[in-house]
Order: C-alpha cells, then sequence, then structure tokens
C-alpha cells in the first residue's frame, strides 16, 4: 500500500461546501481506503491505498465526493515523497512577517503560463513555479493588498489548484510519514 494526500479545494471555506470531516473519512473508509486521518477543516486527507496511478485516484475520489454529497470538488494527490520532495525545494527563506504558501496544482503549467505569474511577483509578494506547485511568499504586515488569494493563482494558471499555508503542508507530510 502507498500512501498519499488527497487535497479538496474549497471544502468548509466561508460557509461553501460544508462537510464534516467524520463524513469525509466514513466516505473515504467506504470506498476501501485504509488508514484514513484527516488534518483541519479545508479538506485534508492522508490515506494508504493500492492504486498506483495519482490521475485516477483523483478522479475516483472527485466522483465520490459528487455522488455523496453533491459537491464538485477539485481534488488533487501526492505522496509523502512528493511532499518531502517540495518542501526541500521551497524557494523562500523564513522572513519575520511574511507568510508562505504552497499551491498544489492538477498539472504543470505551460512556460508562458509560469512566466505570466512569476512577472506578477512584487514587494510585497513573490511567486515562483515548482514541480505542479506554485510557491508565494506574502508579506502579512503591509497595508497593500496582495494580490495572492484562495483562488488567485487558479484564475491565473486556469488549471484546478489548492492552497496550503506551509504549517499545514508539514503537518501532513508528518501525519503521512506517521502512517
Amino acid at each position: 500500500m502507498t500512501t498519499y494526500i488527497a487535497l479538496l479545494r474549497g471544502i468548509n471555506v466561508g460557509g461553501h461546501r460544508k462537510l464534516k470531516m467524520a463524513d469525509l473519512r466514513a466516505m473515504f473508509n467506504n470506498m476501501g481506503f485504509k488508514n484514513v486521518k484527516t488534518y483541519i477543516q479545508s479538506g485534508n486527507v492522508v490515506l494508504e491505498a493500492v492504486e498506483n496511478d495519482t490521475d485516477d485516484l483523483a478522479k475516483r475520489i472527485k466522483r465520490q465526493i459528487e455522488e455523496t454529497f453533491g459537491y464538485d470538488v477539485p481534488v488533487i494527490i501526492c505522496t509523502a515523497s512528493d511532499l518531502k520532495n517540495i518542501l526541500a525545494n521551497i524557494p523562500f527563506k523564513k522572513k519575520e512577517g511574511w507568510k508562505r504558501y504552497i499551491t498544489f496544482l492538477s498539472h504543470q503549467p505551460d512556460k508562458a503560463q509560469q512566466e505570466k505569474l512569476e512577472a506578477q511577483s512584487s514587494s510585497i509578494e513573490f511567486f515562483r513555479v515548482g514541480d505542479s506547485v506554485v510557491y508565494a511568499h506574502v508579506d502579512k504586515q503591509t497595508d497593500e493588498k496582495p494580490l495572492f488569494s484562495g483562488s488567485f493563482i487558479q484564475k491565473q494558471l486556469n488549471i484546478p489548484a489548492t492552497n496550503r499555508n506551509l504549517r499545514t503542508v508539514n503537518k501532513l507530510l508528518k501525519l503521512a510519514q506517521n502512517q
């Protein structure tokens, strides 16, 4: 069995797509997955599965969420090894007053999309595209309004995506490694 992390976009955000984590865990267990764990209320699921194709796994979970809860939710799947590599490649050093985010993408954007997004970096936020992720470093002490938001990168790249802060990604990796 392989340990996977399923990242669901837009669950329990702003009162929309409300979903209790106990219900989500039950759905994953009913699908035959093992050692299912959720982390916080925003759609983070660690599980074990025999599947080897992450795209098929994401489609299967997406379909089941729609059938069970009636929500059309983008699902992005990665492994603990993927998360470890993503964290190892963060291009920004920790900086007081700034927050680092990772946006997980359903697939790699093309070169033109990458360049367009990275060109929107400014003195209060920086964007770098990695391997099917975007790293964002945002000044949280400025009075200026950054471009970065829950849906900014998805809209810019026109690719299904979901954001997580660095603390959440680290916690998911720890949960996955303890499976």
